[in-house]
């Protein structure tokens, strides 16, 4: 690395530190010096352009060819002086009146650009060209209007909405990352290495000791454990997996199979309360409730699914010369239950109000400094928190360079009014046949999903297609659920599949079979959303009756898909009767003596039938 680099990589730690601190100093401001002196879109002004900074910077200090090393510093400087100039001008009074003079115009068409090239990088070539696709449509569509209903408008209006309107790149998307999920990724990163994820992979081992599956079932407790700290599939495959797929071959699971189970329960990781991932804190603010109503509400489906994973477990044939000796987690320490105090603060400041979300987050990382102090020392800390900061800057610094881009992309679905055009076609669906529009809009999220961030493909989705269901006659929050959970299907499934082609590498298996194999342990992933609006009452909606038979026919019907000592001809009539149970829409007690019905032949000891083994 020569000077320049040296150079350049002093300045990503610095702009790094500016996208890192800024959130927390904000949300910690008791004499309201940042607050009163600079407004929201200044704060995402900042936080946008040192993310940009950093993300130049960084490719400068890593690149070696001349000519990507120069471009990268043009870009960062190109950022710096866009990120000083839209300070500056959001804070004066022309802001208020917004015309479209020629620095408007250039420095926001220059940020456009800024953005889309960084998000080549950050967010990948399929969400950039979405995106990108998008803007250009929600121009030159206008001149086209045999195909589209695009209204007449000014390039110059055209890019002032798209950037400092409160509906574009300065809006919902950037405001909720920066201000609530960077402060959640920290909190994971520092639980991370104040040795919170050797203590997870030790309890996971340990309470699955008991069974010959025990590598698979640790593999599920682990992934929803990772789950409950970072809410992300990719980050929980490349935490659990080193320790689960050689532990799940060393009981003879197949090598593409263990990918496969870890990439599934890694994806369903995303779905465990409370932190669920970015996407959860859009879903509360996109449904109109709070953050702890989306908490209590997620419970019943992850635990669903994970009942699911737990009893599939059982079920993955193994190789028999292999010994069962599968994992041996370290004695027990009495200072692992400190780590309960970190997400225990989490939890409370989350359940106490909607208001706490960012201070919740904090406090957990408080907590977690705290513990690593007393688990490790304050050496070993600093040593563990140095490795793990670069990784993080990056990390913050690509995930506000993807919300910017989604900031863009919403910009240009309202301006186009494609969001009314989809809720309309799927509202008239759904007056035929809501399946059809179920149907439909699941296809439309997962074609989304491909090669896209959750937290991406759930805000575009959510802004298409839940008015949509709404008006077809879904209720709000089972509407954005439904969404929620396709949106993550293309995590495991091809031919994108991230949280697949990540296990893959980690296990050197062969793409496709882990592919598969994630979708054949992933089931219940599939069959998730269309269960959460057939019985909204899983997501603690409705009467107490109706939550108790929602629980009911879904624990049933899991149990009943994942039995093994059943044979063929009586499993199938029993999986379209407990199947029938959750989509019966007329008198309750039906479903109930379905559901009543299906579970009896599960107990031979009380019920002897042939084809019993």
């Amino acid at each position: 690395m020569n000077s320049l680099q040296r150079s350049a990589h002093r300045v990503f730690l610095l702009a790094g530190a500016v996208v890192l601190i800024a959130p927390l100093a904000r949300e910690l401001d008791p004499t309201s010096l940042i607050n009163g002196n600079l407004s929201l879109e200044q704060f995402l002004v900042i936080e946008l352009h040192a993310a940009l900074l950093a993300y130049w910077a960084h490719r400068a200090a890593t690149r070696t060819a001349f000519a990507d090393v120069a471009g990268a510093l043009v870009l960062g400087v190109a950022s710096v002086a866009a990120g000083l100039w839209m300070v500056r001008y959001m804070g004066t009074d022309a802001m208020v009146f917004l015309a479209p003079t020629l620095p408007v115009i250039g420095f926001g068409c220059a940020t456009i650009a800024l953005v889309l090239m960084a998000a080549l990088g950050a967010a990948g070539r399929p969400l950039t060209l979405i995106v990108f696709g998008f803007i250009a449509l929600g121009y030159l569509g206008q001149f086209v209007p045999q195909l589209t209903s695009i209204p007449q408008t000014q390039f110059t209006s055209y890019v002032t909405y798209l950037v400092y309107s409160s509906d574009g790149l300065f809006g919902l998307a950037l405001d909720i990352i920066a201000n609530i999920v960077l402060v959640f990724v920290i909190f994971g990163a520092v639980f991370e290495a104040s040795g919170g994820g050797r203590v997870i992979v030790n309890i996971a081992m340990r309470l699955a000791l008991n069974s010959r599956s025990n590598a698979i079932k640790a593999c599920v407790i682990a992934s929803g454990l990772f789950g409950t700290i970072s809410g992300a599939a990719i980050s929980n495959v490349l935490t659990s997996g080193p320790f689960s797929i050689p532990s799940m071959r060393r009981i003879g699971v197949r090598n593409e199979t263990a990918a496969g189970i870890e990439a599934a329960a890694s994806t369903c990781g995303q779905i465990m309360p409370p932190v669920l991932g970015a996407a959860a804190f859009f879903l509360a603010d996109l449904a109109g409730v709070s953050y702890a109503t989306v908490v209590v509400a997620s419970m019943g489906p992850a635990l669903a699914c994970y009942y699911a994973f737990f009893r599939q477990a059982d079920l993955v044939v193994l190789d028999g010369t292999v010994a069962a000796a599968a994992i041996a987690p370290e004695p027990f320490e009495r200072s692992w239950l400190l780590f309960i105090l970190p997400p225990a603060a989490i939890v409370y400041f989350l359940l106490k109000s909607s208001e706490f979300i960012s201070l919740a987050a904090i406090a957990g990382t408080a907590m977690c400094l705290l513990v690593s102090l007393l688990f490790q020392g304050w050496r070993l800390s600093l040593v563990r928190f140095r490795e793990r900061f670069a990784a993080l800057i990056r990390s913050a610094a690509h995930l506000i360079i993807i919300a910017a881009a989604i900031g863009l992309l919403l910009g240009a679905l309202y301006s186009t009014g494609l969001t009314v055009a989809g809720a309309i076609m799927l509202g008239h669906l759904g007056e035929d046949s809501l399946a059809i529009a179920l149907i439909v809009a699941a296809a439309a999220a997962f074609v989304l999903g491909m090669g896209v961030a959750t937290v991406g493909v759930y805000i575009v989705a959510a802004a298409l297609l839940t008015p949509g269901l709404i008006s077809a006659g879904v209720p709000p929050l089972a509407a954005h659920f439904f969404v929620l959970y396709c949106a993550q299907l293309s995590m495991i499934t091809p031919p994108v599949a991230l949280a697949s082609l990540a296990a893959s590498s980690l296990a050197g298996a062969d793409f496709g079979a882990t592919s598969r194999a994630a979708i054949r342990f992933g089931w219940t992933l599939f069959v998730m959303p269309f269960i959460i609006v057939l019985r909204p009452g899983l997501l603690m909606l409705g009467s107490w009756d109706g939550i108790l038979l929602s629980f009911l026919v879904t624990f049933v019907f899991i149990t009943v898909v994942t039995s093994a000592h059943l044979e063929r001809w009586i499993k199938l009539p029993l999986v379209l009767v407990s199947a029938l149970a959750i989509a019966w829409n007329g008198p309750q007690w039906v479903a109930l003596a379905l559901s009543t019905a299906a579970l009896l032949f599960l107990f031979p000891r009380y019920l002897r039938v042939p084809g019993f083994r």
